[in-house]
């Protein structure tokens, strides 16, 4: 479930491709050349909250960030997720409206029990919101008390050499794919993850363990058969979105040497960025991290 809330809140197994192979076979971090590629770029996959302890960012993933002339990520840069939270506000009624009372009840002995927050502050707090901003409450704590953000890394390293960071989607269209969730839909992800939280933490570490892995097709394959994903979520929220990245990519690739980072989810399966940019006649080669 929380593979989902991650890829959603804009959220992947010691497998058979390991990180101490010499030549991998798969990995988090793959070159692009080929076909027109001025330079060779590079796309790497994200995870949006990670461990402290699990943070995998090697001097030599440092170094092709700081030799790109372009970072490329979802969305391009705080100025654009700022405008979230305008979009994660409701047009009318409030988000509890959303909820019977059995799911209320559970609800807000949750936030009181785990968060220190009671009903009234809830009421207060969220009470406008959409209920999709739950996720985000629910799931800041589960990465450690100082987890890492890769994308903020990423445009620190950015602006601290003066390159220029673009996004492939705008918060807007993002946004919009999140709307696409019915509310019904919304409130069962909210359910299922106190559900499983009050079980333990083992999916948040399977998570982990599954990213850290750098098999982009078990990292795809996980994401899709959550308990909470469905072949709409897939289509919309996965696919999609793969595809509406590959022209932006195609441009920037072509005159310039980019770094582009996306969630891991993105890379793999049939329909991930990897095999769709295979598909144009650019060569993808895994490279070890």
């Amino acid at each position: 479930m929380k593979n989902i809330i991650l890829l959603l809140t804009s959220f992947i197994f010691a497998v058979h491709f390991g990180i101490a192979q010499d030549t991998p076979t798969s990995s988090l971090l793959w070159e692009v050349t080929g076909k027109k590629v001025k330079s060779p770029s590079y796309i790497f996959g994200t995870m949006h909250l990670i461990p402290n302890d699990d943070f995998l960012f090697p001097e030599t993933l440092k170094e092709k960030v700081q030799g790109s002339d372009i970072l490329v990520m979802e969305i391009g840069g705080l100025s654009e997720q700022m405008k979230a939270m305008q979009l994660m506000m409701l047009d009318t009624g409030t988000m509890f409206d959303y909820f019977n009372k059995e799911q209320l009840d559970s609800l807000f002995t949750y936030t009181e029990t785990e968060l220190g927050f009671d009903e009234a502050k809830m009421r207060m707090a969220f009470g406008k919101m959409k209920p999709f901003v739950l996720l985000q409450l629910f799931t800041k704590d589960a990465f450690g008390e100082n987890p890492q953000s890769y994308e903020m890394t990423l445009e620190k390293i950015a602006k601290s050499n003066e390159i220029e960071v673009l996004g492939l989607e705008t918060i807007e269209e993002q946004m919009g794919f999140i709307d696409g969730l019915s509310v019904e839909d919304q409130v069962n992800m909210i359910m299922e993850t106190l559900r499983s939280d009050k079980d333990d933490n083992s999916e948040t570490r399977k998570l982990i363990d599954v990213y850290l892995s750098q098999d982009i097709n078990a990292i795809h394959e996980y994401t899709v058969s959550s308990g909470m994903s469905s072949p709409e979520f897939e289509e919309s929220f996965l696919n999609q979105r793969n595809k509406n990245w590959i022209a932006p990519i195609k441009k920037i690739i072509k005159k310039n040497k980019a770094f582009i980072a996306v969630g891991a989810a993105h890379l793999g399966g049939p329909e991930g960025v990897i095999e769709l940019l295979k598909a144009e006649g650019y060569t993808l080669t895994p490279v070890k991290l």
